[in-house]
């Protein structure tokens, strides 16, 4: 399951990002950015993510970036899910 909590002028994940909800999570920010001109994440209190939660990050990042939009990812991660810091296409988007 996955949460998402507006705080601050971030959208904090809290949960696991996983094939079973990437396709929602999508949805949902890609909705927001059709409005917003900037979209904060924090991956904090993140409990896990998978390959498909990577990939759904990298698309929104790079979907953002032709609409020319702010997409950020804050890389205060946790332990849980530390071994996406070593995914190339992802590190581009830690701020």
């Amino acid at each position: 399951m996955l949460q998402i909590n507006y705080l601050e002028g971030k959208y904090e994940l809290e949960g696991n990002l996983a094939l079973e909800n990437t396709q929602s999570f999508m949805s949902y920010f890609e909705t927001l950015l059709q409005y917003d001109s900037k979209i904060v994440l924090s991956l904090k209190k993140l409990a896990s993510i998978d390959r498909s939660g990577v990939d759904a990050l990298v698309k929104l990042y790079n979907k953002a970036s032709q609409r020319r939009k702010v997409f950020k990812v804050f890389g205060k991660v946790n332990s849980k899910i530390a071994w996406i810091l070593t995914d190339s296409k992802f590190r581009e988007l830690l701020k």
